[in-house]
């Protein structure tokens, strides 16, 4: 397995060397199932090597750039390559890369067309932010390479959110992986697929891992911030769909956002995440966060107040803080007694922001859980069938007599366990006194060990 750096992000590219050459890479995700029913992932192949691709019109195929720098040959979606039976294998007539359409812009996004429909339905699509909350759940969907799984295998794994972050050369990436699960060779381009209130959807592409598969992170390209690029693709090569292309079509389930939020010289409040065209540039969706003072209603590409974030530009309220109770950094705003905070937080007066509300503090000894917080030193640990703060510990010596430092994740001084003895009666204590005042003990076996001594030496 390579291992490759963070500061050669094409080497670290979930693409596998080409098909023919290097039939022992045609595996998938690490730690997944077969996904025989995501029928929109498709498969594409070239020069360069294979990757992964997701059908978002009846004919548009939406991967990573860096799999299309040689031109692609064909696509298909078979749920396995190497025994098709459903599915077909399409042509790819047209491609654009982000580059392209930006004069050397840096984001590993690329378009294909296909010379027919496939009979598959195109996934819908996340315009809008604010991206994944931290910890929520992320479905990838790929072809690439596993742990030993049928070759060619269409595959889905389900990880954890880490948060989104900008790559200088990939562009706004979102970040997810759990220990043997993630992306792997073969899976760029694929799907990140994210829930929604109007279901599940395409928000992210794979596009690189930064450790061995399956131990490291998985990055994804987020598409809402690049969805012009998007737009105007659809626009100049597909019909009008219930997809966001500027066209209205009546009776899209749910509602086509062209519809109500198009260009008609009204603002609509209503708006998805303010993107109307008639709105203020600024507080649309278009990967920058504007402050609140800008954007009353709220702008899109802002991460909401009480979620993580990295830096205060993320935030609409311009402060991405911590507090003594919360050393994850999250999105807040300032507050005064004119300007109050949401009702999940509360006003530090001393820094003038809005906090999450703090919990109870509880001592040493007492029963802890989610609505209570340990005092400083101590930890909530379970205990037989209680929940207790314990002393943490880093050896013996800070643990109180009748206890002893359990070593783990996080060490605590736990209750000595009492010993059973075989007349029934049990002892909390040491097993025997120690020492040399108790009945010549320590003599004697001194003396058993030093006596077959004296004797070879005579």
């Amino acid at each position: 397995m390579r291992r490759v750096l963070l500061l050669l992000p094409w080497l670290l590219a979930a693409c596998a060397p080409p098909w023919e050459l290097a039939p022992q890479l045609r595996q998938s995700i690490i730690g997944g199932v077969p996904a025989p029913d995501d029928h929109a992932v498709f498969f594409i192949d070239n020069d360069a090597g294979v990757c992964s691709a997701t059908l978002i019109a009846s004919r548009t195929l939406v991967t990573a750039a860096h799999c299309v720098e040689a031109v692609p040959m064909f696509a298909m979606n078979h749920a396995r390559i190497d025994a098709p039976g459903d599915g077909g294998m399409y042509t790819v007539v047209k491609r654009l890369t982000w580059a392209q359409a930006t004069d050397g812009g840096s984001a590993d996004l690329a378009l294909l067309l296909l010379d027919r429909p496939p009979p598959a339905t195109p996934k819908a699509w996340t315009w809008w932010g604010p991206p994944p909350a931290v910890m929520s759940g992320v479905r990838h969907v790929g072809y690439g390479r596993s742990e030993g799984g049928p070759a060619g295998e269409r595959r889905s794994v389900t990880t954890t959110v880490s948060g989104a972050v900008v790559n200088r050369t990939q562009g706004m990436v979102l970040v997810s992986g759990d220990f043997g699960k993630g992306l792997c060779f073969g899976d760029s381009g694929g799907g990140a697929f994210m829930p929604t209130a109007s279901g599940e959807r395409l928000g992210a592409v794979h596009s690189f891992i930064t450790a061995e598969c399956g131990a490291g992170v998985s990055s994804s390209v987020l598409l809402y911030p690049y969805r012009r690029f998007l737009e105007a693709w659809l626009a100049a090569n597909e019909g009008p769909d219930c997809a966001r292309e500027g066209r209205c079509v009546p009776g899209c389930v749910p509602e086509d956002p062209d519809c109500r939020c198009g260009a008609d010289g009204v603002c609509q409040p209503f708006c998805a995440e303010n993107d109307d065209p008639d709105c203020p540039n600024e507080c649309r969706v278009d990967g920058v966060c504007q402050p609140r003072s800008m954007c009353p209603a709220g702008d899109g590409d802002c991460i909401p107040d009480g979620e993580a974030c990295l830096s205060a530009g993320q935030c609409g309220g311009g402060s991405c803080i911590t507090d003594p109770q919360n050393p994850t950094r999250y999105c807040s705003q300032a507050c005064s007694p004119a300007v109050p905070c949401p009702d999940f937080m509360t006003c530090d007066g001393a820094r003038a922001l809005c906090i999450l509300k703090q919990l109870p503090i509880v001592g040493e000894g007492a029963d802890c859980g989610p609505l209570v917080k340990c005092a400083q030193g101590t930890a909530c640990t379970v205990l037989g069938a209680a929940r207790r703060c314990l002393r943490t510990c880093t050896s013996q010596a800070n643990c109180l007599a009748g206890t002893r430092c359990q070593f783990g994740a996080t060490s605590v001084c736990v209750p000595l366990s009492p010993i059973a003895l075989d007349a029934g009666a049990t002892w909390e204590g040491p097993l025997a006194p120690v020492g040399c005042s108790h009945g010549g003990g320590l003599a004697f076996t001194l003396a058993v060990v030093l006596w077959p001594r004296r004797k070879r030496r005579a």
